[in-house]
């Protein structure tokens, strides 16, 4: 092993053990301190997340550890949705309760590099159990805990008996597409969170199964793509047609993942990557917010622009009909799903965890290109 590939494989092996050490600090200091000491481990942990994206370890060591360079960029992208979560919340009393986002992070990191994307179904089914388990501990939270693990459950299901079938059918890919639709909690198929905590699991577990799809692609084949373009396509017109403003705005927490698996479906994995980066940042409960609303309607320079520009490039390609029925969609789902005075307000957050979020996302938007012309991706 040379000396590079070795601080390699330390890089990977550290950045993936480095959410579990947080997890456990946070446990462990005093509830006045714990704050803090989780955003500076959060903060650690991106620029873990970064070195490894840059510094990737290479040849016979990568084997279990290393991805992609998309899949590597969307370690990152969840690890600085682990940085906004702990930011935007303040001291939190119960202490698994405030270890939840980085164990849930951990968990999703470890579910995209598992050899067999099977392994990496099991990994997220631990960490919906562990969820369940730290969100029902008070009393009389055990109806709500069942929901939530029944959901998680119905989609691992479904998934895996589309792996067990033979490849590139079209029953197996249906089955997978269909499970993994619901994994994402994708509207109006699936709706994990009731509260604001659960984002605390659900932004990591539906972030880590976006990547686990493009994983998926080689088992699931034409069916399954198809599938997925049909069902985020199909989110993106119910949130555009919904009749009262709070199913749209419901709807529309979601949006960033219809377009990442439209992306997913048509292989245009940069620009699901450049989805993920919204979701992970502006998407689930954050949706309502202006600066979200504003990055989330796909208004430029941020990710999801970006990312609707390579989608609509690589889809005419595809398919004219649907390309053309995408572009509609999204253009409806924003005019309707956005208040017209958000269009014009609320560019720059007034909090840190916003100012980071934004920043981010755009650096994302700017970079990715960059990146693509370079050949990083």
């Amino acid at each position: 092993m040379t000396g590079a590939a070795g601080a390699g494989m330390f890089l990977a092996a550290l950045a993936f053990v480095w959410p579990f050490l947080g997890a456990a600090a946070v446990c462990a200091v005093p509830v006045a301190r714990s704050r803090e000491l989780a955003i500076w481990m959060s903060a650690i942990g991106c620029v873990l997340a970064l070195a490894v994206f840059v510094f990737p370890a290479s040849g016979a060591v990568a084997a279990g550890w290393d991805d992609d360079p998309v899949q590597r960029a969307g370690r990152v992208m969840l690890a600085f949705g682990l940085l906004l979560m702990v930011l935007e919340n303040g001291t939190l009393h119960d202490r698994l309760v405030r270890s939840l986002p980085h164990v849930s992070t951990a968990l999703a990191g470890l579910a995209c590099v598992a050899p067999d994307p099977a392994v990496g179904l099991g990994i997220l089914e631990a960490a919906l159990a562990w969820g369940v388990f730290v969100f029902t501990r008070p009393a009389g939270q055990a109806r709500m805990g069942w929901g939530l693990i029944r959901n998680g459950s119905v989609g691992t299901f479904l998934v895996l008996s589309g792996l067990l079938l033979p490849a590139n059918t079209v029953v197996s890919g249906l089955l997978m597409a269909c499970g993994l639709v619901v994994l994402t909690g994708l509207s109006p198929f699936g709706q994990f969170w009731q509260d604001e905590n659960d984002i605390f699991l659900f932004l990591p577990f539906a972030g880590a199964a976006l990547l686990l799809a493009m994983r998926l692609r080689m088992h699931g084949g034409e069916a399954f793509e198809t599938a997925l373009v049909l069902c985020g396509l199909l989110s993106v017109w119910l949130t555009a047609c919904a009749g009262r403003f709070s199913d749209r705005q419901r709807l529309f927490r979601t949006f960033p993942s219809a377009l990442a698996l439209i992306a997913v479906g048509i292989q245009a994995d940069v620009a699901a990557l450049l989805f993920l980066c919204g979701w992970c940042l502006a998407g689930g409960v954050r949706a309502g917010r202006g600066w979200a609303v504003n990055t989330l309607a796909c208004f430029p320079p941020g990710a999801p622009f970006v990312g609707c520009l390579l989608l609509l490039s690589m889809m005419s390609d595809w398919s004219w009909p649907l390309a053309l029925l995408t572009v509609v969609g999204i253009l409806a789902a924003v005019t309707r799903a956005v208040p017209a005075r958000e269009i014009t307000h609320h560019f720059w957050p007034q909090d840190v965890a916003g100012r980071v979020a934004c920043s981010v996302l755009t650096a994302t938007g700017l970079l990715v290109p960059l990146a693509m012309m370079l050949g990083a991706f």
